[in-house]
Parts: structure tokens; C-alpha cells; sequence
């Protein structure tokens, strides 16, 4: 008799809502980690704990290493900033209520969803092309698979016609064959040992 057999049912239904308890609360700090407020949070953490002057020593050594690539990227930054200072309206007072951050605070999450959207889009397309490369994959095993097949009858039928027609040379081609294989099975008994 197993254990799950002596146990009584009361107890398994114990078990069974300690597991969902479990199984939920682990649910809840998935949910909890996956809100756009708090992967805003981590993300901003993140930057914080970031040692800048590791990456300003790494940076300055790229700069004088390779100087060109350093001065373009520089100038093209500083179109950016220049193209957005002119395409930014001046600030006005409404622009710095409380209201314009919510609404700051609202597109910073509806980009986070769209982001995290894109990526299960992105994560399904993947799956799907995964299993169309699968399965194509398997046709082709398959035809593989066939084609070794069609050449093995069409080897066993020449041999067979051989044998037939000419039995003193699949004699001698057998008798060779044999020779080659009983000289070379010391030489593999040493590579082997």
C-alpha cells in the first residue's frame, strides 16, 4: 500500500491548500514584479547602483583610442539635443501641475504594457517559427530517411544480381572484403586499448 493510500483524505486536502496557498502567493509576486510601476522602479534602481566613474574611465579610454568614431557620435548627439530644444514648446505652469507628471506616469506605463505586448508578440512568433522549423525538419529527416532506403534495395538488388550473374566476383569481392576486415581488427584493438 503506498503512502498516499494510508493518508486520509483530509489530510492530502490539506496539502492540496498549503500548495495553492503557495502556488498563489508566488502568482502574486510574479504579478507584483511584472506591474509597469515597479519595473519603472527597478529600472531606475538599476541606474542608480550603476558605478559612473568605471564606465567615465572606460569611455574616455575609448575616446582617445579611437577618436573619429568618438567625435561623430559626439556631434550627432548634440543634433539630437539641438533638433528636440527646437522642437520642444516653451514649459507653461500647466505643463508642471501635479496632472502633467500623472499623465507622464500613465504614458511611462502605457509604453511599458505596449513593450511587454511586443515581447509576448514577438515570444508567440518565435514559438511559431520554432515549430515550423520543426517540422520541416522532420519532413526532411523523413525524406532523408526514404531516400536511404531506395538506396539500400537498389545496393541489395545489385548485389543480389551480381551474386547471381557473376558468382566468381562476389566470391572474391566477398573473400577481400573479409581479408580487409580480419587485418584491420588488431590495428583497432590497439587504438581502442
Amino acid at each position: 500500500m503506498s503512502l498516499d493510500q494510508m493518508r486520509k483524505p483530509e489530510e492530502i486536502e490539506a496539502d492540496l491548500d498549503r500548495l495553492r496557498a503557495k502556488m498563489d502567493a508566488t502568482l502574486d509576486e510574479i504579478e507584483y514584479r511584472l506591474t509597469p510601476r515597479q519595473l519603472l522602479r527597478d529600472g531606475i534602481d538599476s541606474v542608480a547602483r550603476i558605478d559612473a566613474s568605471r564606465y567615465i574611465v572606460g569611455l574616455a579610454s575609448l575616446t582617445r583610442n579611437h577618436p573619429l568614431p568618438a567625435a561623430l557620435a559626439g556631434a550627432g548627439l548634440a543634433g539630437l539635443i539641438a533638433a528636440r530644444r527646437r522642437a520642444r514648446p516653451q514649459l507653461t505652469d500647466e505643463r508642471e501641475s501635479p496632472g502633467r507628471i500623472s499623465n507622464i506616469v500613465d504614458t511611462a506605463i502605457g509604453k511599458l504594457l505596449g513593450a511587454k505586448q511586443g515581447l509576448s508578440d514577438t515570444a508567440g512568433t518565435a514559438r511559431t517559427k520554432l515549430a515550423g522549423a520543426t517540422s520541416r525538419g522532420m519532413d526532411r529527416a523523413s525524406d532523408i530517411a526514404g531516400s536511404a532506403r531506395d538506396q539500400l534495395r537498389r545496393a541489395t538488388s545489385g548485389v543480389q544480381t551480381m551474386a547471381r550473374d557473376r558468382p566468381l566476383t562476389a566470391g572474391a569481392i566477398s573473400v577481400a572484403v573479409a581479408i580487409a576486415v580480419a587485418a584491420s581488427i588488431p590495428y583497432l584493438r590497439r587504438k581502442l586499448h
